[in-house]
């Protein structure tokens, strides 16, 4: 699902990453962690083109997006999910149509659309919502919110940059459940957090970037 081959990210004299080389398969579920200034968003966005790799190659589904023009990335990013930590909604929007907006343009019938964003609230528990608009939600059930976004066009692989960066340890597990639940469809995860704790209860596999460079890859892993 996503490989990278020697990948080195420079800003003039200072590396964001050094020679990194991943290999994350089909259905897995990982945490990428590491202190500050590590490479973690770094690396993260370079998986959806917000950064381009100095040297090396970064494939996603097979295609090298490295070498992608800049009028197919729109294309490569509706077959990613994509969760933020500050979760990004449009705040004067329904919660149904901050997940709709990202189907409309599929050339799929309003019947259609409609199931699936239900389909997606009801994933993350929050099918009474739908009229609601993201300031009478709680930051946990905002969260969740852009998880039903993330999977309802149903990609291959979902991308969370510190998802739980702004919330309190219930709502951090809450949101973390439903990811290993996204995952348990077959959908690849990759989580950057910080957030020790869930990575010590769930025990992915944890991949520790220290300076640019992989300094653990451990299955079954803890932030340690």
């Amino acid at each position: 699902m996503i490989i990278l081959s020697d990948v080195v990210k420079q800003y003039k004299n200072k590396y964001a990453l050094r020679g990194i080389n991943l290999h994350i398969r089909p259905g897995e579920f990982v945490f990428l962690v590491g202190s500050s200034g590590a490479g973690k968003s770094t690396l993260m966005k370079m998986l959806y083109l917000e950064e381009k790799p100095t040297r090396g190659d970064v494939f996603v589904a097979g295609i090298n997006i490295g070498n992608l023009s800049a009028n197919k990335i729109p294309s490569l990013r509706r077959c990613m999910g994509i969760v933020f930590q500050d979760y990004k909604l449009l705040q004067n929007h329904t919660v149904y149509d901050n997940i709709a907006y990202v189907i409309r343009t599929m050339g799929i019938s309003s019947r259609e659309i409609e199931s699936r964003v239900m389909g997606a609230l009801k994933v993350v528990g929050l099918e009474d919502k739908y009229r609601s608009k993201p300031c009478e939600l709680s930051g946990g059930e905002q969260q969740r919110v852009a998880i039903a976004r993330a999977i309802v066009n149903g990609p291959p692989l979902l991308i969370a940059d510190e998802p739980t960066g702004n919330l309190d340890p219930k709502n951090s597990l809450e949101v973390m459940q439903i990811l290993e639940q996204v995952n348990q469809r077959g959908i690849t995860i990759l989580v950057s957090t910080h957030d020790h704790a869930m990575v010590n209860y769930f025990r992915k596999r944890v991949i520790t970037l220290d300076h640019g460079q992989v300094l653990n890859d451990v299955q079954a892993g803890t932030y340690d």
